[in-house]
């Protein structure tokens, strides 16, 4: 093999290595970390949901302030899929507690993300969710109606409607309402299965953990075709929204 053969072939790795989308694997290895930090003290607890809430409930305020800002960091710090974040809500609070601290942090996240977007402008979200996603969803920033935004919510875009929020001209508590009555079931739901759970034997347990991180990497491996058909149905909308003879817009 020549020399010029040798670079040709590495310099082909290398594309191949940053072309490739890392997220579906890094969620996964997130769900792991999860599972792995939890089996310790499930296992030495033998699982029973009232030994499991003493010993939260032991840690004082400190666990739910730490995973109310969890689900903060989640949307507006670090790449982490929020789904085993609010099954782990159900699992450690249980339902009532566990979708109030839960839907509380995404809301607050999601209404924080769309603060720093309108505070720090479009080079801070290029930065944030790239200059790329940023001129693909730039529609976004021409919607001021909350229920516009309350069906976008409702598509799984991630995070991404939080962001380009902070472009449009919609009031930020009208914005945190239609994360909370969009999004907010949703959210209770997946809570509620966390709870029920909790009584598993701990391989039923690591079984729905490993089927929540299946779902998560297939949901990351298809973002672009679930992107494509989002941008087309805010494009639809916002064509109706443009139609329409008398559309009253959002104050």
């Amino acid at each position: 093999m020549t020399p010029q053969n040798s670079r040709s072939i590495i310099q082909n790795l290398k594309s191949k290595i940053q072309n490739t989308n890392w997220k579906p694997w890094l969620a996964g290895l997130v769900v792991i970390v999860i599972l792995a930090a939890l089996w310790k003290p499930l296992s030495q607890l033998d699982t029973s949901s009232v030994v499991l809430r003493i010993w939260i409930e032991g840690l004082g305020p400190l666990a739910p302030i730490a995973f109310f800002l969890l689900n903060i960091i989640q949307i507006v710090v670090a790449p982490i899929p929020g789904y085993p974040v609010q099954v782990l809500g159900g699992i450690l609070f249980g339902f009532i507690p566990g979708s109030i601290y839960t839907t509380g942090g995404m809301v607050a996240g999601g209404t924080l993300a769309a603060w720093l977007g309108r505070r720090l402008g479009r080079p801070w979200l290029e930065k944030r969710i790239g200059r790329e996603a940023l001129e693909q969803w730039g529609q976004m920033m021409h919607i001021d109606s909350f229920w516009l935004w309350w069906l976008i919510l409702l598509v799984p875009l991630g995070d991404i409607p939080y962001f380009l929020a902070g472009l449009s001209r919609i009031r930020l508590s009208l914005f945190a309402l239609a994360i909370l009555t969009s999004r907010g079931p949703f959210t209770v739901l997946i809570v509620w299965t966390g709870n029920s759970v909790v009584d598993l034997p701990l391989t039923g347990f690591a079984a729905l953990m490993a089927v929540v991180g299946i779902i998560v990497i297939i949901g990351f491996s298809q973002a672009k075709r679930i992107e494509a058909w989002g941008r087309g149905f805010v494009t639809h909308r916002l064509g109706n929204q443009a139609s329409a003879p008398d559309n009253p817009k959002q104050q």
